[in-house]
């Protein structure tokens, strides 16, 4: 299963000593010709896809981000178009960017 979790980042309020979650920024993705359209089919979700088209799924909000899908949606309809990136390296770096400043 998939780790919705796996770039959020802890913080400490300094005032309080408590922990919570820094929200994870998302890069956009931009349409590219090697990008791949995709039929949904009964029990496809997006860890599922992610792992067949990146070997990682835990890389499911490529595919959520660009389509711009309910972050909190797991499941996906049959007969849904998707389009799946094919080129992730530039996303994944934009990702570190935002949210690490690498």
């Amino acid at each position: 299963m998939f780790n919705r979790y796996k770039h959020t980042r802890l913080k400490t309020d300094n005032k309080t000593g408590i922990k919570y979650q820094k929200p994870t920024l998302y890069p956009e993705i931009p349409e590219r010709d090697t990008d791949i359209i995709y039929h949904t089919r009964v029990g496809d979700r997006l860890d599922l896809l992610s792992h067949q088209f990146y070997s990682d799924s835990g890389m499911w909000w490529i595919i959520s981000r660009a389509n711009s899908l309910d972050p909190s949606a797991v499941a996906i309809a049959p007969g849904t178009e998707l389009r799946i990136p094919i080129e992730i390296g530039e996303v994944v770096s934009s990702l570190k960017t935002l949210n690490y400043g690498n």
